[in-house]
């Protein structure tokens, strides 16, 4: 709603200063009158035309000119004319001018008030005036029927255009576009009734006939309120806050209403304390009681202003330490910010002023429009960020079916993303300082287009190409090393020599980069190089046994005899290649322990992971069984496991049968090979004696284990010893019977000889019967 096109509470008070006008006039141009007499009573300067006379003749006739000359150079000489000392203009001589001029503002006021008992006096002697009550009387009905008049043309207005409002409002819209064209149109019929007070307020009063200091007196009224009123719409268009679905900025219903608010009181201290002000000083105050009320003036909207800073601290700083990235370099300077924002503000508004009354030269106007602009500058550069980081969103984003497809797509065609939005932040910052320090005077673009400032721009424009091919040159080498490694995924040479190589690369672009960097700076490198080259000479004489690793570990990983993931052994160490260095290797053996070796303490390396490799498996069986039926027994069971067990794919070829081995002390020993992949015999192996042992099971087959065939001996007539049998478990036999039974076995001659074997059974009932037939049965 527009309300009341002058506030109720405000009447009485524009009452009030239209009769303290229409009051004081007599007196106002009483002080005219009186500081016209003053003028006038002033005396004349003396009369110089005889004197410029003399000086014409004088300088006309050479003699006496050059008399006078060496007149005037005598004088000169003596040191009789003091030379006037130079006047200083710097800031230190405008702020005493400044305080000289304040000075002379608190004396005007001083007189101003020394005068005012007697300008009360007669005022009120005035007032007792018939004639003057007329005119006063005359003058107020006047007053209030031009204000009165205009005020009801902008109630007809408003009512006119009441119902267009509300139908205006109740309207939804959600895109900016509609929100924004109803909120123009909005404005429109907001500004429509103070146009008709304006017009018919200035028509009424160019019909009727009123002094000059009534008219300025009702002009200034009429222009105050117009110009606040158009203030409070422009806020009202921005923030509105009686209309929250007509916004079109995010705002909290609160914040946008306190906002209004503080507007309003901003808009009314500042236009109609200016205007009056104005208007007095028109009608006869004194220049220094008019500055002097200004100054005052400027102080209270100062205080408003830290006041609303005070109040909005807590919510700013809050703002403050969400806005921008949650961890980065920027967070403490950040949250530095949020907590001493506000004693920043009220010092600038301290400072400014001031610099405003104290009139130090044209401070105040290029503080006002340096701070203006330099906010300007900043919230454009910020909407050109935010606008460059939707960009590159949209940009930079694969389609889904591309993003589904590819998974890593996306990493990889973005790598260099965030470094890009970080040049782009970077560089929209140095042309955010640079116009900031243009603003404030420093002219840094002055300064570039400076021998000095082209040198630097050459500088960094050199930098940057070096860095930027360096980048290039890199990801060439590493496109080249990922195609390497798609081309041949199995490769573990290139495993191991790509990451090499790209280390070595990495050296040598970084070592030339920055010596080229340090060059464009202006350090000389010459020496750098040779000092490079001395201390390389010197560590290589030191340091034999390092370059002898270096070298022989070069050599090694050209020759490609091991790379990471293959099985070695290396002098009495063997595991997993885990890591290869230029000078080590890094072996993780089957308990998890890792091995460290220098290349320079290796003499023969022993590749279990080379190409290929044969899981050669051992089987023995007994001399009763068939040899053919074990040996078929076992290709039968390495067949089915290349056709269908779950290390097919590790089996590469077909089960060689190589044979009979050896002949064994109690077994005959019998060997087969499967060729598998790298890596791949040892779970190989393990499968196939888990199945054979089974399948020997199934068949009958017997796998013997270690045991002694019992000879019991023969005397001269070829009889041997009856052997007896006591069945007795051995925790039942004391200890004295353990000895006389070892004694009376170590006393036969021959006699038998039985050792146990780890395969024993437990016993059973025929484990009890004798283990041979005695001689009787015999």
């Amino acid at each position: 709603m527009m309300g009341f096109p002058m506030p109720p509470r405000k009447i009485p008070a524009a009452l009030l200063f239209l009769l303290a006008i229409v009051f004081a006039g007599p007196a106002f141009s009483q002080t005219q009158a009186l500081s016209a007499a003053a003028t006038a009573s002033s005396p004349a300067p003396p009369q110089t035309a005889p004197h410029l006379k003399a000086l014409l003749d004088t300088l006309s006739n050479d003699q006496t000119r050059a008399e006078f000359l060496s007149k005037l150079r005598a004088l000169v000489d003596s040191g009789a004319v003091a030379e006037e000392p130079p006047k200083r203009e710097d800031w230190l001589s405008g702020a005493t001018e400044s305080l000289g001029a304040f000075s002379g503002a608190v004396l005007g006021i001083v007189a101003e008030i020394e005068t005012l008992p007697a300008q009360v006096a007669e005022l009120f002697e005035n007032l007792t005036d018939p004639f003057i009550l007329e005119r006063i009387g005359w003058a107020m009905t006047t007053v209030l029927a031009v204000l009165a008049a205009a005020i009801l043309a902008e109630y007809v207005c408003k009512w006119l255009l009441a119902r267009p409002r509300r139908a205006l409002e109740a309207r939804p819209a959600r895109a900016f576009f509609a929100k924004f064209l109803l909120l123009l149109v909005r404005t429109v019929l907001d500004i429509i009734p103070i146009g008709v007070f304006a017009a018919v307020a200035f028509g009424v009063l160019a019909m009727v006939d009123l002094s000059f200091i009534v008219r300025l007196a009702v002009v200034t009224v009429i222009n105050a309120n117009v110009l606040a009123r158009l203030v409070i719409a422009g806020a009202r268009a921005v923030l509105t806050p009686d209309a929250p679905q007509m916004r079109l900025f995010r705002q909290h219903n609160e914040n946008a209403a306190y906002s209004y608010l503080w507007v309003r009181r901003f808009s009314h201290a500042a236009i109609y304390g200016y205007f009056i002000l104005r208007a007095a000083w028109v009608l006869g105050l004194s220049r220094a009681a008019y500055v002097f009320f200004v100054d005052l003036l400027g102080l209270l909207l100062a205080g408003m202003c830290i006041v609303l800073i005070l109040q909005i601290r807590v919510g700013v700083a809050r703002k403050l330490r969400r806005f921008g990235a949650k961890d980065g370099r920027t967070v403490r300077l950040r949250e530095t910010i949020a907590d001493f924002w506000h004693v920043l503000a009220i010092a600038y508004i301290g400072v400014a002023y001031l610099v405003w009354v104290l009139h130090v030269g044209r401070g105040f106007d290029f503080l006002a429009r340096a701070t203006l602009l330099s906010l300007i500058t900043i919230a454009t550069a910020t909407l050109v960020g935010i606008a460059l980081g939707r960009l590159f969103d949209r940009v930079f984003q694969l389609r889904p079916d591309l993003r589904e497809r590819y998974p890593m797509l996306e990493a990889r065609a973005n790598r260099y993303l965030p470094l890009l939005r970080s040049a782009l932040k970077s560089l929209l910052a140095i042309v955010v300082v640079m116009a900031l320090l243009e603003i404030w005077g420093a002219e840094p673009f002055v300064w570039l287009a400076s021998a000095s400032g082209q040198g630097l721009v050459g500088r960094l424009i050199s930098i940057g190409v070096v860095l930027l091919a360096g980048m290039v040159l890199w990801e060439l080498s590493s496109a080249f090393a990922e195609r390497m490694r798609l081309a041949n995924p199995n490769s573990t040479r290139l495993k191991t020599l790509l990451p090499f190589l790209q280390n070595a690369f990495r050296v040598v672009l970084l070592t030339l980069g920055g010596l080229i960097l340090l060059s464009e700076v202006g350090v000389n490198i010459a020496p750098l190089l040779a000092g490079a080259g001395v201390l390389g000479l010197a560590i290589g004489f030191g340091a034999q046994t390092l370059v002898k690793d270096v070298i022989t570990g070069v050599f090694i990983l050209m020759e490609d005899t091991l790379s990471v993931g293959d099985v070695v052994e290396v002098g009495s160490h063997a595991g997993l290649v885990e890591k290869i260095t230029i000078r080590t290797v890094h072996m993780r053996d089957f308990d998890g322990n890792v091995h460290s070796i220098p290349f320079g303490e290796v003499q023969t390396v022993k590749n279990m992971s080379k190409e290929y490799a044969y899981a050669v498996v051992d089987v023995t069986v007994a001399y009763r069984e068939n040899i053919d039926d074990a040996l078929a027994v076992m290709a039968e069971v390495a067949a089915d496991m290349a056709a269908k067990g779950p290390l097919a794919d590790t089996i590469v070829e077909p089960f060689e049968v190589v044979g009979v081995e050896g002949l064994q002390e109690s077994s005959v020993w019998l060997r087969g090979r499967f060729k598998t992949r790298p890596l791949g015999q040892w779970n190989v192996k393990r499968e196939f004696y888990r199945r054979i042992k089974a399948a020997f099971e199934a068949k009958g087959i017997e796998i013997p284990f270690p045991h002694r065939t019992i000879y019991m001996g023969t005397d001269k007539k070829g009889d041997s010893a009856p052997l007896r049998v006591v069945n007795q478990r051995p925790e039942d036999v004391t200890l004295p019977q353990k000895r006389r039974a070892d004694a009376a076995r170590s006393a036969r001659t021959p006699g038998p000889h039985i050792e146990e074997h780890p395969g024993a059974r437990e016993r059973t009932e025929e484990d009890d019967a004798p283990l041979l037939p005695s001689i009787e049965e015999r």
